[in-house]
C-alpha cells in the first residue's frame, strides 16, 4: 500500500491505483474539507484519520467483509474513531466532508437517530447529487413527495436505511441544517444525543416535534428556485 501525510491524515492506497496517481488532490480536498467541518461544528480530533481508498465498490466490501464478517460493497464508510473506508476511481470519488464529518461527531457519542446522524454529515456535503438539499426537499414538498421529518427522527436506526436514500439523505441534511442556523449548535449537540427526542425537542427547542416540522417546511416553502434546476432534479430521478 502506497502511504501520504498530511496534518490531519494518513492516506492508504494501492500503489499503481487512480488514488495514488491523484492523492495529492485527495489530501487538499480533505484538509480543506476538515478545517470547514471543524469550523462549523467547532469539534476536532486528537488522532489523525486513517483514509483508505479503494478501486472499486466491491473491493471495499471485501474488506469490510474481513474486518467485520459481513460483505458490505459500498461507496465510503467510518468504520471507526480514526478510519475511512472510501472509493475512489473514475465514477466515483467518495471524498469530502461526509464521512469525515461522521468521525468528528464520534467524538460527541453516537445518537440513537440514524437520521440525524446521516443528517450532520449531509448538512456538511450541503449537496445531493451536486444540487443544494434544500432544493430537493423544495421540490419533493411541490409534489407531495416530502415523508415526516419528526417520524424520520425517532425511527430505530436499522429502519432510516429502509427509507428511499434519495428523498431521505438530502431531508436529513435540509433539517439539520436548519437546527443549526436557528437553533446553534449547543442546543443541537444536546439535542442529538437525546435518547428520547420528543420530550427532548420540548425540552430544549421549547416546540414539539410536529411543531418543529411545520416550522422546517415553512422555511423551505419560502424558498423559490429556478424552474431549469428543478426540472434538472427530474431528470435525475428518471436515469
Amino acid at each position: 500500500m502506497h502511504c501520504y501525510e498530511t496534518e490531519h491524515y494518513i492516506f492508504h492506497c494501492e500503489s499503481e491505483s487512480k488514488a495514488a496517481r491523484e492523492i495529492s488532490h485527495i489530501a487538499s480536498v480533505q484538509e480543506a474539507s476538515y478545517k470547514y467541518i471543524t469550523a462549523m461544528l467547532g469539534l476536532s480530533v486528537k488522532d489523525k484519520i486513517h483514509y483508505y481508498l479503494y478501486g472499486s465498490r466491491e473491493e471495499l466490501g471485501r474488506e469490510c467483509e474481513r474486518r467485520f464478517g459481513a460483505y458490505a460493497p459500498n461507496n465510503g464508510c467510518a468504520v471507526s474513531n480514526t478510519e475511512i473506508l472510501a472509493v475512489y476511481n473514475d465514477d466515483i470519488q467518495c471524498i469530502g466532508a461526509h464521512e469525515d464529518t461522521h468521525i468528528l461527531m464520534f467524538t460527541l457519542g453516537y445518537p440513537e437517530s440514524s437520521f440525524l446522524e446521516e443528517g450532520v454529515a449531509m448538512a456538511m456535503d450541503a449537496i445531493w447529487w451536486g444540487i443544494d438539499n434544500n432544493a430537493w426537499v423544495a421540490y419533493y414538498r411541490k409534489n407531495g413527495l416530502c415523508p415526516s421529518v419528526s417520524k424520520l427522527i425517532g425511527l430505530p436506526r436499522e429502519e432510516f436505511y429502509l427509507v428511499e436514500d434519495r428523498i431521505a439523505y438530502p431531508l436529513a441534511g435540509s433539517l439539520v441544517n436548519y437546527l443549526l442556523m436557528r437553533f446553534g449548535r449547543e442546543r443541537f449537540f444536546k439535542f442529538y444525543l437525546e435518547e428520547e427526542y420528543s420530550a427532548a425537542a420540548q425540552n430544549i427547542f421549547g416546540f414539539s416535534l410536529e411543531e418543529l416540522e411545520k416550522d422546517y417546511y415553512q422555511y423551505i416553502d419560502l424558498l423559490s428556485y429556478d424552474k431549469v434546476l428543478l426540472e434538472r432534479i427530474t431528470d435525475l430521478l428518471a436515469e
